[in-house]
């Protein structure tokens, strides 16, 4: 019994030697796991607050000027400072540059004062059906509060039953039957490629170097380009039969609309396909097993799934996690994917999202060739 004892410390003591030697393995390992408490103890909030809000005011009375004040009160809201008119909020809506857009009419505080409906327009971008009932919630609370205010204010009652004639109607934009499916469809398409196209990638050039083939590459007149763009070949091919399966599924099985201009769709694709390949071809660049490579991308694509704004609502999201958002390529995607599918984006539209995913792949893109090395460490 003390002898086998004596053997098995023997096994154990030699992988922890290996496992603590493999820096690149053990350190991904760590990290992770601190990764996966920060962001699901910290960034992960399905009731998002700070929510961008335009308000345009009409009315420019006591009242208007009151209510955006107690709605920049609000955790709920963030309240644009700038006066804009209807088409440019409305415009931000379409782009995503806002979330809730507040209209008060000219003749709100008089019929208000009168005992006349008093109407406020909201519109909500209803692609994330879910993340924006308690903004839109709160933009009703807030103007029965203020109203009951102004009359506490003016010593004046309001008429009829006592209490003010107001109603709040909210018009939810680009998905206004609030389906689900269409709000996880088009970010689903990124995530997939996401997946699929960096795990492919990654192991490519890790395979070469466990079978012990890398030798014989080495000797050849590739060039570093050369051999990477052969790599990332049948991968491309791959992926691109992956979109079409999702996207026939999509519009046959889901109803999924496809509103704006499909070559903004293609573009977009295409440049978020190949910046997930380059990431690949880095991971399977640095990394000297497979399992080193598949840590590694792990490392990368679950921060893209969580941050990304593809499960939970970007606004939700603390400032330092949304700014680790804004370096990851899946977030201007799932933005332009909604876009193009519900918002009618055409490829002006989509140009805001689209180059910051292709700057990212023509920087990895470089540091991949530049990492390959035509000698084995």
């Amino acid at each position: 019994m003390l002898s086998s004892f004596k053997r098995i410390r023997a096994i154990a003591t030699k992988e922890m030697l290996h496992m603590v030697r493999d820096r690149l393995t053990f350190a991904s390992l760590m990290l992770m796991t601190i990764m996966y408490v920060v962001v699901f103890g910290y960034a992960i909030n399905p009731d998002p607050r700070h929510i961008p809000t335009v308000v345009v005011d009409h009315d420019k009375s006591e009242f208007s000027r009151l209510y955006r004040a107690a709605l920049q009160q609000s955790v709920y809201l963030e309240v644009d400072p700038r006066q804009l008119t209807s088409d440019q909020a409305s415009e931000m809506l379409r782009k995503a540059q806002t979330s809730v857009v507040i209209e008060i009419p000219p003749d709100f505080t008089r019929n208000l004062m009168t005992g006349l409906p008093a109407i406020i327009h909201v519109e909500a971008d209803a692609t994330d059906p879910v993340s924006l009932n308690g903004a839109i919630s709160s933009t009703s609370e807030v103007a029965k509060a203020t109203a009951a205010h102004v009359f506490r204010q003016d010593g004046t009652q309001p008429v009829l039953d006592g209490s003010p004639q107001l109603d709040v109607r909210v018009q939810r934009r680009f998905n206004p039957q609030g389906e689900q499916t269409f709000f996880i469809v088009p970010g689903l398409v990124g995530m997939i490629l996401n997946v699929s196209l960096l795990m492919m990638t990654a192991m490519s050039i890790t395979k070469e170097k466990e079978q012990g083939t890398m030798e014989f590459l080495l000797v050849t007149p590739l060039r570093p380009w050369e051999m990477i763009i052969g790599k990332v070949v049948p991968t491309f091919l791959a992926g691109f039969v992956q979109v079409i399966l999702i996207l026939v599924i999509a519009f046959g099985l889901f109803k999924l609309p496809l509103t704006g201009d499909p070559i903004a769709l293609a573009v977009l694709l295409l440049a978020y396909g190949i910046t997930t390949m380059s990431v690949g071809i880095l991971i399977s660049t640095l990394a000297l097993s497979q399992m080193q490579a598949m840590q590694l991308s792990f490392f990368y694509f679950l921060p893209s799934i969580l941050l990304s704004g593809f499960m939970f609502p970007y606004s939700g999201m603390p400032a330092w996690a949304q700014f680790i958002s804004k370096g990851l390529p899946m977030s201007y995607f799932v933005v332009g994917s909604r876009g193009v599918f519900l918002k009618e984006f055409t490829m002006v539209d989509m140009w805001p999202h689209l180059w910051p995913i292709m700057l990212v792949g023509l920087i990895i893109s470089l540091l991949a060739i530049k990492s390959y090395r035509r000698t084995l460490s």
